[in-house]
């Protein structure tokens, strides 16, 4: 430390000698705005922001949810709660959730932000929101259910959900109670943009509208031609399709086991002239997909941004599969498009989901 040297005679004074440079208390609400927006942009975490903005009223009042870095998604281990395990790739993170919403139920799927449950006691279904235990309840008494969607709820979508047999219902949130369709196991269901996409055993795709529940357009296999032969069509059946919601385009993802790769297509809307196709896409820029193979028939599409420093790239598909050598384990995938080439970027002991944070409610 310095010495400070006085002269004689002179007493030792409590002022400091360079009042500039005294400890001030300094009231942080009074930082400018345009101070408080810049930090808040660095913060890229979504833990780290929601407590900057606990900090007070006026950080809160002068910080949105614009502010924050896209949250990709994280990865979510199945058990019955109020303590939830996540692990986030892009931040190489993992952490916990303190939910007592979800002691008592069992967890089937997570949807955007919620998580669809049943209780253990009186069977009774509803969609929670880990983040604010915000809650929609769901008229139903069943227990065996398959999630149709939507992938990203929000209040004006539909529900779809499949019973163990030959129904679909049908709710949206604010009517008393269920629509009922006819279901065939053999099907494969998508619900995107509010239609309903039912794909037959021959990859066959009939689009639905809920709201008339008719018959909008009916689209052949994108690889439909009578010059295919047995073999080549048993090889196309024996693909895996996902339908995706991708920038308002909906896309065909098949994957084909045998030689582990993805083909792509766009889903184009005939007119009077011309019927609905499939048509191919090599590339899907900076976005990215994400399927899960241990839920069926379920995905969905992020972009890629350069305000993160993130460990994930563009032009790729993100799957979650079960192990092929450790037992209980699940490992996380990516595919690059452009290469074909599938790398193995995390394993997770216990079954997983993938969960998107509902950024609009924290």
């Amino acid at each position: 430390m310095q010495e400070i040297a006085f002269d004689r005679g002179e007493k030792e004074s409590n002022t400091p000698l360079h009042p500039t440079m005294s400890a001030v208390e300094r009231d942080w609400a009074d930082l400018l705005p345009e101070l408080v927006c810049i930090i808040a942009r660095k913060v890229v975490d979504i833990f780290d922001f929601i407590r900057f903005r606990a900090v007070c009223k006026t950080w809160r009042s002068v910080t949105t949810i614009a502010d924050l870095c896209p949250q990709f998604p994280w990865i979510l281990r199945h058990n019955h709660g109020p303590d939830l395990n996540f692990y986030s790739m892009a931040f190489n993170k993992s952490f916990t959730i303190h939910a007592p919403k979800f002691s008592g139920t069992n967890f089937f799927y997570p949807c955007h932000g919620a998580m669809l449950v049943s209780s253990r006691t009186d069977f009774s279904w509803s969609m929670i929101n880990p983040l604010n235990n915000s809650e929609v309840s769901l008229p139903l008494r069943h227990f065996c259910y398959d999630w149709i969607g939507p992938r990203n709820f929000h209040s004006r979508d539909y529900v779809v959900m499949k019973e163990f047999g030959n129904r679909l219902y049908v709710f949206k949130p604010g009517d008393e109670k269920w629509i009922t369709m006819e279901a065939k196991d053999g099907n494969r269901y998508f619900y995107l943009n509010n239609l309903l996409f039912i794909v037959d055993e021959f990859q066959i795709t009939e689009v639905v509208n809920l709201c008339t529940r008719e018959t909008i357009s009916v689209v052949l296999p994108p690889w439909h031609t009578p010059t295919l032969s047995d073999s080549e069509l048993r090889s196309k059946l024996s693909c895996y399709p996902t339908l995706i919601e991708s920038s308002g385009e909906i896309l065909l993802v098949n994957y084909a086991h045998k030689c582990k790769k993805f083909e792509i297509h766009r889903l184009v809307f005939g007119n009077d002239k011309e019927n609905s196709r499939w048509v191919e896409v090599t590339s899907i820029g900076d976005r990215m997909l994400f399927i899960d193979f241990c839920h069926r028939d379920s995905g969905f599409s992020l972009e890629t941004t350069d305000s993160c420093r993130l460990n994930l790239k563009g032009n790729s598909i993100y799957l979650i599969r079960c192990h092929e050598k450790l037992s209980k384990c699940y490992a996380i995938d990516r595919y690059d498009i452009d290469s074909a080439e599938t790398e193995c970027i995390n394993i997770q002991n216990g079954c997983i989901a993938w969960y998107l944070p509902d950024l609009n409610h924290i």
